[in-house]
Formats: structure tokens, C-alpha cells, sequence
């Protein structure tokens, strides 16, 4: 067992410079006064078989050179009594995995914060060439601004791979709203967030990184489309069109089918701009699904005219279900829902007639 005080009972120094105080929640890890530059730091032991201690000390010298914000610094890397020592920025928060057990899953928009943060880091590291290896919830601090940080850079990795790395920052995002690792099954769900930590997650590998980036940014700070209605009600016909050209905008970039065109899918920012989540694997509700059930541009088409039919109307289509609110909308959204693709209109017809009633021309 290793003793933290010294001869004479006084608090034990680490290279005569890092005065050992109490330690930090159950782990390893120990508080320490650095003399030498007035300031709080982190310290752990850093336990290895001999024969790796060479290796594990070069990884923790390189990690020292990693700065990023979201990263515990390692700020040194000595031995004392032949045992090699981490000495860590020191960061006053609580661990996700500490955080979650005692309180609550994260909301998604909390959690996607965290999933910023820790994939800013991530990809700091992978540039210098460092694999992180323990991504996990108790190596990701929350601190008390809401800033997220990943701990444990230093320590021999357990993998070489980044894509290691990203599969591990979706277990950790899932534990984040789920309160539990995936397993087997990963929680299931139509919303974007969920969506995307499940390809995370699958064997083929995670989806492009700009892809996995650009939507945690957007559920950081924007509100599904659904979510706007549940709280605020029907939007009025010239919003919901301006939506529908962002959406169909989006739509004609890509080229090809989308496979997820539904409320939950459209995030709204603070401006009351409208943005459509990429979907990594298709996969829409049924609701929101055209009836001829084929992956073509015409069934997103139709699955925007639903989706633009519950921002206006405040419910989902249904058989036979009135428009009551569209106003000038009501015949665009009557052609979307066509059951025949071939009575839908084309993207630059519906882009005119959008555009018109966006306008407050029509």
C-alpha cells in the first residue's frame, strides 16, 4: 500500500516539488500542491508490468505536449522510488458516470454539449497521432460552467485505433441519456441523437466524422421540429413554408434519398432556421413514410408534405384528416400527400410555390 506521508508524519513530496493531499473521490487519483508553481494539481501513480514502463512512460512524455480545452493537461511525468507518476491538471467537477448515477440521465441537448466537447478533444489527439484508448464515462469530466473534459490522456492505451475511440464516445453518449452502457441493444428512438450514437455504435464503423461533428453541433444548441410544435402549437403557414425550403434545400444538395424526412429529424435554431439532420442509416417513422414504401426522391417528398403537415396542423396526417390551419398551404401539402408518386410536385415546383407562400405572397 503506498503511504502519503512522509518520516515524520508530515505530508509526503513527490520529486520534492508536488505535496500529496487528500484524495480525489475512490479512485487513485490524489490531490497534490504543486510548491513549485502555486497550484492545485492531480496525481496518480502510473502502475505498469516493469518490462512496459519504458513504452508507457515515452506515451505519457508525448501526451504532455496535448493542449486543447477539453483535454486534462498532463502537465509532468517523473519517478519517485523507481515508480513512474502522472502529475494532471487539476479540474473541479464531477465525473459523467458520477453524475448520471446520482442524479439523472442528461437531456439530449446536455449530452450533445459533452459529445462536442469530448470529440473536439479526440480529434486533437488523433491529429498528434495519441489514441486515447479509455474513453468512458468516468474519464469525462463535467465541469461547473458545463464544459466538458476528457481525463486520462497518459496512460497506456488499450487500443491503437481511433475509430476505438469514436465507438467508445458512443457508449459513453448513451450511458450520458440512457443511464446505462449499450450492451447488446442500444436504446432505441427516431431522434437524431439516438440515431446517430447507434451508427456509432454498429460493426460496419461510425459514420463520417464531419457527419458525426455537424449534427452533436446542431443538437448542442437546436430543438427538433416536433419539439417546437409540442411546446408552442401549430406555426403559422409562412414559418412552416420557410421550414419546408430549408428542408428542401437540404434535399436537393445531397441528391439522394434521405430515408428520414420526419419532425424529429428537422432541427430548429434559435432564429427560427430550419436544418435537416443526416441520417446515417435510413430509417423513418411510420407516420412519415410514403406509401409506396421506395427509396426515391418522391418519397422524401412526400414524407417533407407530413412533416409539414404536423408544423402546420399540430398532428401527423392522417386518411381523410382536414386542413384546417394551412391556409395557402393547404393545396401544396394536398400534392405532396399524393398517394401517387407522379402527383407530387418537383422539387423546383415546390421550391416556387414555397418560396410564394414564405413571401406572404400567396
Amino acid at each position: 500500500m503506498t503511504s502519503w506521508a512522509g518520516p515524520g508524519g508530515e505530508a509526503r513530496k513527490l520529486n520534492d516539488r508536488y505535496r500529496l493531499l487528500n484524495p480525489l473521490g475512490a479512485g487513485s487519483v490524489r490531490l497534490a500542491f504543486d510548491e513549485a508553481e502555486h497550484r492545485d494539481v492531480a496525481v496518480r501513480e502510473l502502475r505498469v508490468p516493469p518490462e512496459l514502463r519504458d513504452a508507457a512512460m515515452f506515451e505519457a512524455r508525448r501526451a504532455t505536449g496535448l493542449r486543447h480545452p477539453s483535454v486534462v493537461r498532463v502537465l509532468d511525468v517523473l519517478i519517485e522510488n523507481g515508480a513512474p507518476w502522472l502529475v494532471m491538471e487539476f479540474v473541479s467537477g464531477m465525473s459523467l458516470e458520477q453524475a448520471v448515477r446520482s442524479r439523472r440521465p442528461l437531456p439530449v441537448p446536455q449530452a450533445a454539449r459533452v459529445g462536442v466537447c469530448v470529440l473536439s478533444a479526440l480529434s486533437a489527439a488523433h491529429a498528434a497521432g495519441i489514441v486515447h484508448g479509455r474513453v468512458d464515462p468516468g474519464n469525462v469530466l463535467l465541469t461547473a460552467t458545463g464544459r466538458a473534459v476528457l481525463a486520462g490522456f497518459g496512460f497506456p492505451s488499450l487500443s491503437t485505433l481511433p475509430s476505438a475511440d469514436l465507438w467508445s464516445l458512443a457508449a459513453t453518449l448513451h450511458f450520458a441519456v440512457e443511464g446505462r452502457p449499450p450492451g447488446q441493444v442500444p436504446a432505441p428512438g427516431a431522434d437524431p441523437f439516438r440515431s446517430l450514437v447507434r451508427a456509432m455504435l454498429h460493426p460496419s464503423g461510425p459514420p463520417p466524422l464531419e457527419v458525426v461533428r455537424e449534427t452533436l453541433d446542431r443538437l448542442a444548441v437546436d430543438r427538433p421540429l416536433d419539439a417546437v410544435v409540442a411546446a408552442a402549437g401549430p406555426l403559422p403557414p409562412q414559418r412552416v413554408a420557410a421550414i419546408g425550403l430549408a428542408v428542401l434545400d437540404r434535399l436537393a444538395t445531397s441528391g439522394a434519398f434521405h430515408g428520414g424526412v420526419q419532425p424529429g429529424n428537422v432541427l430548429i435554431d434559435d432564429a427560427g432556421r430550419a436544418w435537416l439532420a443526416p441520417l446515417p442509416r435510413p430509417g423513418t417513422l411510420p407516420a412519415y413514410t410514403a406509401p409506396e414504401g421506395a427509396a426515391t426522391p418522391a418519397a422524401d417528398l412526400w414524407s417533407l408534405g407530413a412533416t409539414l403537415f404536423l408544423a402546420v396542423e399540430g398532428v401527423p396526417p392522417a386518411p381523410g384528416a382536414p386542413l384546417t390551419r394551412a391556409g395557402a398551404l393547404a393545396p401544396v401539402l394536398a400534392r405532396l400527400l399524393s398517394g401517387d408518386p407522379a402527383g407530387r410536385p418537383t422539387m423546383d415546383e415546390l421550391r416556387r410555390e414555397l418560396l410564394t407562400i414564405a413571401a406572404g405572397l400567396a
